[in-house]
């Protein structure tokens, strides 16, 4: 399995790239990618499992920064543009393009891909899994077609696939998993087994998904998607004194019930079972990161009592937060 990336910002103009994505091993493979010139800063912590090939990316580039990419196998592939953005544009017009802006992810199968890569970004820190189509049928089995639904007959036909044509925000759950296989600690075996959970879940989850992608695909304007959008980012900068809903109304310029109905359209649940899972997530990662006490972890997302947050916490994750220190 090779790739080769082809660009003006290399020094070398060209770089091919080996995988041994196909290659059934036992072993976890890890492999740090180090690269640099005046108009690029890489780094890459290259994962590789049985089938499963996860790329963690910190770049800071000159934009527009652009790529010519060629790979010569069918490339299946979870990308999570945590910061930054990403742009594929294919020299084939039977293919697809594939635009996952800042905090958004997406889900496709490109039988070929001989096109262009367009980072508009200064900065990108980018979670991206590839994976074979052996490593689906292992871990599904049986249930696999059943399971996969339009991504596994895009996949028996071989044919380009795009789970959401207008890349979808990240959601607290799925943000949440990328940054346990970030900041995953275990070695050898344990990390192995533990990273293959990790992208077992994500597929399972973005699989639900695509069975009910009825219920989530209501139909939105662009400038009304790109409000709610917005609404999300001001939420998530704001987490410790979040806006109200007329605030947020205020802001995005959209009356409150359709500001609330688009949300949830957008986001998949309310306003407010929003703010509190980022809240959530933002304490624990507070307090198993960075030593944080609960009740400064508490103070931190807005809490001023660290009882009611307690509560909170516990009535989410099943767990008290004094747990996370053990």
């Amino acid at each position: 399995m090779k790739s080769v990336f082809r660009s003006d910002y290399y020094t070398e103009k060209e770089i091919v790239k080996q995988f041994a994505l196909n290659k059934k091993t036992s072993e976890l493979i890890e492999e740090q990618i180090n690269y640099e010139n005046s108009d690029l800063q890489l780094n890459i912590k290259e994962i590789l499992l049985n089938g499963i090939q996860i790329r963690i990316i910190n770049e800071k580039i000159n934009p527009p920064f652009i790529v010519e990419v060629e790979h010569d196998f069918p490339f299946m592939k979870m990308h999570f543009e945590i910061q930054g953005n990403s742009k594929y544009i294919p020299k084939n017009n039977k293919s697809l393009a594939v635009d996952i802006p800042d905090g958004h992810y997406n889900l496709f199968f490109l039988p070929k891909v001989k096109g262009t890569l367009t980072y508009n970004s200064p900065f990108r820190k980018s979670v991206e899994i590839n994976f074979t189509k052996d490593y689906l049928k292992r871990v599904f089995g049986d249930a696999f077609s059943e399971a996969s639904s339009s991504y596994g007959e895009a996949l028996k036909k071989d044919i380009p696939f795009l789970m959401w044509q207008q890349s979808k925000p990240i959601t607290p759950i799925l943000h949440s998993i990328i940054q346990d296989i970030i900041n995953c600690k275990f070695e050898d075996s344990i990390k192995k087994i533990y990273l293959e959970s990790k992208v077992t879940e994500i597929l399972t989850i973005l699989f639900n998904y695509l069975k009910n992608k009825n219920n989530f695909e209501t139909k939105i304007e662009e400038k009304d998607y790109l409000k709610i959008i917005e609404a999300g980012k001001v939420i998530e900068n704001n987490l410790k004194n979040p806006p109200t809903i007329p605030e947020l109304s205020l802001i995005t310029g959209l009356n409150q019930c359709k500001l609330k109905q688009n949300f949830k359209r957008v986001y998949r649940k309310p306003i407010f079972s929003y703010i509190t899972d980022l809240r959530m997530e933002k304490a624990k990662k507070l307090i198993r990161e960075k030593g944080f006490t609960v009740s400064e972890a508490a103070y931190e997302i807005g809490y001023k009592n660290p009882q009611h947050f307690t509560v909170a916490f516990k009535r989410k994750y099943n767990y008290l937060p004094s747990q996370l220190k053990k």
